[in-house]
């Protein structure tokens, strides 16, 4: 049983503000529809007021509080935690909400009239938060269960918001599917582990998942399972490219920057729980990573919907953390330390790094979606000159994303490659050849990321519109950009002054190796402040090359000219590189794993006025694992359809069979 320490009160404001944001989605059932947005504002941004202080006392105090409370047997005394681990993910979930509501303010207005839909909307985006919030507060399994079925519900519900439309429909019902194969898992594992210790309070599974434990591999598989479902690994991902573009872009940015990472916290618990893993599961976790973040961006270089394109990238990001996760998992089986440190420290940073930076680019997708109507790049290009704001902010975002340096992206990704340098120190060929192998996926990562967000970026702001398009003015859509910009100030912030970061998650990365605190993070920090002094040289040396251009242009005049088009005259966007043209070479390279379906129209003449070509991929995962599943299943399922007769006499029957063989398998019990 775990003993409560320190005071109650940060415990009890990120309870208050956790309710608080149901209080809001309720009370927007009974508004008028003009005032449902600003009301869910403000009841989030009162949140913020009670989880902050909270979160932020627990994050640098390292702190930990524990508040039991007392049910009827067989549950017993249950235990809400929070400790450094909880209180990062609370800071995350509690202001992505809040940036999602306040971006939702402006994008839900193309949803005017409907008041039922947004009044569903704001209560299920409330009920999904608190549950949120929940998950990781709760230490006991049944309760965990239960908040953890919460949060898939509601987001099922905020997914098929526009359930007109027959493939939000289906991408929402699969999205349902999956969440429950994988709390099938969940089930499994807790029920196991409850079975072995008669508890179901988190703290008594340390006996049956420590590395001493004749079950504890097996338990672990079935965690990772379940709680990777929810991250996207692979091949446990297909839901993401479906669900993500079908929800409201607040939605999709909420579920990206914040949900999948319950998955992130539900494997980072149970390490805790675990201890030092067994050698084989470190190994196994840093290889499914390398495999999912390759996966990942292979198939968001390939898509041509911006937002299907995003979902497969988080799919990468997630395989990043997971990256982090291995090498700190191999630090702890080896006894290492600066690579236990450094691993973890990397998964963490990296976790905050891809909620700041992909909420940027979903909201960046919203903005172009709400002006064109259109998630096509194929359709787009040019809208540097319509969208200014959205361009510079998209532009950052997607370098940042790529990992390079002055950003944020560059520091986490820069962390998690000194953590696997350091591997080398390991005098055990295994690891030596798992850090080689790790430090080449993660340099092709790298390299394939800049690759897809050039193609997002050139495709759809550069160049000349490949469609017509009527803009209304950017600046009239103040709560579209202001949470955009709050975004990018800590993508610089971050990139910029990295011991801050580092400081910030330094707590939680220490829970898995307490001795980091005084061996390692001085050291972690020394080379934090080294990158930062890089880091503002660099800039130094940009300002000043922009500066002596000024100077030596200030008094000459510049002439714009159109650019060298080889004496042609008539001038057509549809000469333009195309989002499919730009990424054939890298395609062509991954076409086993990325196939694609190729469309070919084209009239038989010699001069053909008209002629068509489209290409599409279908995930790998999906075609070979998923489907063939889904047949098998109703194969199986189909031989026992005579059962559904239709006959109300003979479903009676059925009834009563049941209820005598209850009743003698309650006698025998007896």
């Amino acid at each position: 049983m775990a003993e409560e320490k320190g005071d109650r009160e940060p415990m009890i404001q990120v309870l208050i503000g956790t309710v608080l944001f149901s209080v809001g989605g309720v009370l927007c059932l009974f508004l008028k529809e003009k005032f449902k947005s600003l009301t869910f504002i403000s009841f989030a941004a009162l949140a913020q007021l009670f989880i902050l202080p909270g979160v932020i006392r627990i994050l640098f105090s390292g702190g930990q509080i524990d508040i039991p409370i007392v049910f009827s047997e067989p549950i017993g005394i249950s235990f809400l935690r929070l400790d450094p681990l909880a209180a990062l993910f609370a800071l995350i979930i509690s202001f992505g909400v809040l940036l999602a509501a306040v971006y939702s303010h402006g994008y839900m207005k193309m949803y005017a009239g409907q008041t039922a839909e947004l009044s569903s909307y704001y209560f299920f985006l409330g009920l999904m938060a608190t549950s949120m919030l929940l998950v990781v507060l709760v230490q006991n399994a049944l309760h965990f269960l239960i908040v953890w079925e919460m949060m898939s519900l509601s987001s099922f519900f905020l997914v098929n918001f526009e359930h007109h439309k027959e493939e939000v429909r289906k991408a929402s019902i699969y999205y349902l599917v999956a969440m429950q194969i994988g709390a099938a898992f969940l089930i499994a594992a807790f029920g196991w582990s409850s079975a072995l210790t008669g508890s179901l309070d988190f703290h008594s599974y340390k006996s049956v998942l420590g590395n001493s434990g004749p079950y504890s591999v097996y338990l672990f598989i079935l965690f990772f399972i379940g709680f990777g479902t929810k991250a996207g690994f692979v091949p446990l991902h297909t839901w993401l490219p479906k669900a993500h573009p079908a929800a409201p872009t607040g939605v999709s940015a909420l579920m990206s920057g914040v949900m999948i990472k319950t998955g992130i916290y539900g494997i980072l618990r149970i390490l805790l729980l675990t201890g030092v893993p067994d050698y084989r599961l470190a190994y196994g976790v840093l290889f499914i990573s390398i495999l999912t973040g390759l996966y990942g961006i292979a198939y968001a270089i390939a898509q041509t919907d911006i937002k299907k394109m995003l979902a497969f990238s988080s799919i990468e990001n997630i395989g990043i953390i997971g990256m982090g996760i291995g090498v700190g998992m191999l630090g702890l089986v080896y006894n290492n330390t600066p690579v236990a440190a450094l691993g973890f420290i990397s998964a963490l940073l990296h976790t905050v790094n891809h909620f700041i930076f992909k909420s940027v680019l979903f909201f960046g997708a919203g903005m172009i979606y709400s002006q064109t109507h259109t998630r096509d790049i194929e359709k787009l290009g040019g809208l540097n000159n319509y969208l200014p704001l959205t361009s510079v902010m998209v532009l950052i975002a997607s370098l940042a994303i790529s990992g390079l340096p002055v950003l944020n992206g560059f520091i986490s990704e820069f962390t998690l490659y000194i953590g696997m340098a350091k591997s080398f120190s390991i005098d055990n060929i295994a690891v030596n050849i798992a850090a080689l192998v790790g430090l080449s996926g993660l340099a092709l990562i790298g390299a394939m990321a800049l690759v897809c967000f050039t193609k997002i970026y050139g495709i759809c702001f550069l160049g000349t519109p490949r469609s017509e398009i009527h803009f209304r003015p950017e600046k009239q859509e103040y709560p579209l950009l202001l949470p955009m910009t709050i975004f990018v100030i800590a993508i610089a912030v971050i990139g910029v002054f990295p011991n801050l970061a580092i400081r910030f998650i330094a707590a939680a990365a220490g829970l898995f190796f307490p001795a980091v605190s005084h061996t390692v993070m001085p050291e972690i920090l020394s080379l934090m402040t080294t990158i930062s002094f890089s880091v503002g040289l660099f800039l130094a040396m940009i300002v000043l090359i922009f500066a002596v251009r000024m100077l030596l242009l200030r008094k000459r005049s510049v002439e714009i000219f159109k650019t060298w088009d080889c004496g042609y005259q008539k001038e057509s966007s549809r000469v333009q590189y195309t989002g499919s043209s730009f990424a054939q070479p890298i395609l062509q390279l991954a076409a086993e794993l990325v196939p694609q379906k190729v469309q070919v129209h084209k009239e038989q003449e010699l001069f053909p006025a008209h002629a068509s070509f489209e290409s599409h991929t279908q995930d790998f995962s999906e075609r070979v694992l998923i489907q063939p599943s889904i047949r098998m299943l109703n194969s199986f399922l189909n031989r026992f359809s005579w059962i559904q007769s239709g006959r109300m006499q003979q479903y009676i029957i059925y009834g009563l069979i049941f209820l005598v063989f209850l009743l003698v398998w309650i006698w025998s019990g007896r």
